[in-house]
Parts: structure tokens; sequence; C-alpha cells
């Protein structure tokens, strides 16, 4: 497995990443030389990956328990925690047990939240199995569920020991997902890394085909993105905060949508609403929001708000946005992380923000609404839109 160490101030891991590693995979958990090991997997990749590495574990590490919780993001919730904590603690967990997260960004961030809270902390390894927490949540110390109000609203921040990554894994994603990790891609090119964008937009595919060498260069090139913007800034709160590029609107319309758009492609869409926020205050131009759009279209993602999702509720979030607080914003205003051009990020300060009138966020909102396809507007062939299906692998 390719090694890749992980450092953000004080707090270090190391990831590895390799292809049909499944031995790899469970000889460094057995490293590890726990008490017990907690797998929390959702039901899907339970059936899929869960049962088969528990069997794994539990014959070459040590005893191994398979804790399940229900798939989609209408799950991620502290009720979901708690019964998990119920689960591991009736199996006999102890301060050595390890909990094993294995699924995508959903599942990483409940069983983050768990080990965090369990005994006031035990060990946490990820094993992700999208590429959304391949190349981006599993490398955020930030451990959150949602709360009515909008997402990961309550959480902490606590880091693995180690992440262990096996492409293998995304062979049973459906194209849905693949896209939404694209859309996470894209991001990190825009915001973070323009010099992956020429290899980039010739990489992407609409149809979502990508062989393993593709998958570990994105991979390889989103990890070194996040590192370049967390080295000094464990907590995300300075200029880690450039990684929320395309959330605002992106979390809003994932919220909105009750899980029915994924987690990237919200944010891929979020981008495209940003860059149009931008031109319409006058830091970047018309070729900025095209380049988002056309980037947003080859991952496969269409660049406008579904006609599915309600952009009343869409807006009623915009308000929570967990970037509340970092500025002092006049009434009526919400801080967004905003480019002036690919790599160039705005600030007030020393804080890669910008307060936005709330008024022209919405307005933007509409308007992309208004180009998707179902609504006759001009967006790109609905041919690129990942739709509205059920999150999680392919059972």
């Amino acid at each position: 497995m390719q090694i890749t160490p992980i450092a953000m101030e004080d707090a270090s891991f190391t990831y590895r990443l390799g292809t049909d590693c499944a031995e790899d995979v469970v000889a460094r958990l057995a490293a590890l030389g726990a008490s017990s090991y907690l797998v929390v997997a959702d039901t899907t990749v339970a059936e899929l990956y869960g049962l088969d590495l528990t069997a794994r574990i539990d014959k070459e590490a040590g005893p191994a328990h398979l804790l399940t919780h229900e798939v989609g993001e209408v799950h991620k919730g502290l009720a979901t925690v708690a019964a998990l904590a119920e689960q591991a603690l009736g199996r006999g967990a102890d301060r050595r047990a390890v909990v094993v997260a294995l699924g995508g960004g959903v599942t990483g961030n409940i069983a983050g939240l768990l080990a965090s809270l369990l005994f006031r902390g035990i060990r946490l390894v990820h094993v992700p199995t999208t590429v959304v927490a391949m190349l981006d949540s599993v490398l955020s110390l930030k451990q959150a569920v949602n709360a009515s109000f909008g997402k990961n609203l309550i959480g902490t921040f606590y880091q693995p020991v180690e992440v262990l990554a096996d492409t293998a894994m995304l062979r049973t994603l459906p194209p849905r997902e693949i896209r939404s990790g694209m859309g996470e891609v894209v991001k990190n090119a825009l915001a973070i890394r323009p010099s992956m964008l020429d290899r980039l937009a010739g990489a992407l595919r609409p149809d979502t085909r990508y062989d393993d060498d593709t998958l570990r260069w994105i991979i390889s090139e989103s990890l070194a993105a996040k590192a370049d913007v967390t080295r000094d800034d464990k907590h995300e709160r300075r200029s880690g905060l450039v990684l929320e590029y395309g959330h605002t609107a992106g979390h809003a319309i994932e919220h909105a949508s009750r899980g029915e758009v994924a987690h990237g492609a919200g944010v891929a869409i979020g981008m495209t609403i940003a860059a149009e926020v931008s031109r319409r205050l006058g830091h970047a131009g018309a070729d900025l929001v095209a380049l988002h759009r056309e980037l947003v279209a080859a991952a496969g993602v269409e660049p406008a708000v579904p006609d599915h999702v309600d952009t009343a509720l869409v807006k009623n979030w915009l308000a929570y946005d967990n970037k509340r607080g970092y500025l002092d914003n006049a009434p009526g205003h919400t801080p967004m992380v905003l480019l002036s051009a690919p790599g160039r990020v705005l600030h007030t300060g020393v804080m890669p923000l910008v307060p936005v009138p709330l008024a022209l966020l919405e307005e933007v909102v509409d308007e992309s609404a208004a180009r998707g396809p179902a609504r006759g507007g001009t967006a790109e062939p609905a041919a690129a839109y990942a739709g509205p299906p059920a999150a999680g692998h392919l059972p």
C-alpha cells in the first residue's frame, strides 16, 4: 500500500492506499493489538464488505463485532450514535477497543463521533468505501452528525490512528456516488490545486468509468490539496475553511433534498452558485463561471439545482450554514468561500471568507434552479445529471 503521512499541527496519522489489499488492511488492524474491533457499517456495506472484514479480523487480529446502522443521510443523527454506543457496550467494548469506520462519509462521521465519545475517546481507524470518503471526509478531524436545523451541527474534532483505503471497494459504487466524489475532486482543483485542472479535465468521465490508476492519482492529488490547507489548521477554522468551497449552497441543497442529492453533487452545484455570486459581486469574470459549469458537467453532475429540490427549503437552510460566526457580518449577510480565479481565494482580513448578501445568494439559487432542463432552462444536457436514486453501494 502507498503510504502518505498526514500532519495537521500536532495531529498526525498515516494514510495507506492500495488496490485489492484486504489482507494488508487486516494486518494493519491486527498490529493495533486491540481488545476488540467494533466494525461500524451501514446495512448495505455490511453485506458487501462488513461481514467478510469482520470475520477476517476475528480470525487474524482478535474479537470483532459488526455494528450496523440504516443507510442514508437521514440516519446521521445523535440517535444513531447512541444506538451504536449501546451495541458496542453490550458487546463488551472497553478502553482498548478500536472503532473501524467501514463506509462512506455518513458512516465515517457517525463512527468517528462514536469513537470520540466511548470512554471519552478510543482509537479510530477509517476504512473508506466511497470516493468522497477516500479523498475528503476521512482527511478531516471533524466528526459530526446532523440536527433538524442543518448538516454537521453537532460534533467534535477527533483524529484517526490510521486510514486504510482499498480502491477495489469502489467497484460496487453506483454512478451517483462516483459522481459525488468527483464533485469534491473538482472543488480541490478549483479552490486549492489548480495544477490539477488540465489533467483532471481530460480524466473526468460523466459515465464514471475510471480505472484504478486514475483513481489513485485523483486520491493522491486530493490528499496533497487538503494537506496544503490543513497542515497549520487542524480544526479548519482559518486556511482550512477553503475546503468549505461550494458547501454553503451545497449543504443547503443536500439537506433540502433529504439525501436525494449526494454530498459531492450538492457541493458541485454549490460551487457553480458560488462562482456566479463572485461574478455578480465583481470579483470574477464569466470565464470562471463557465469553467465551473464545464468541469461539473464533465464530472457527470447537472450544474443546476435539481427540479425535485424545493428552493424554499434551500433558502431556509442557507441561513444556518456552519460558517456563521467567523465574520462580523452585517444583518442579512452570510460568510462564503469565493474565488476570483482558480486557486485564488478571496479573504476578509486573514479569513478566506467574504460576507455575501443573503438576498443575492437566494436570487442566484432561484436562477440556478430555473436553469434545470426539467424547467426548460439552458443547462447542459440532462444525461449528465446524477439523479436521485438511493445512496450507497450497489447491493
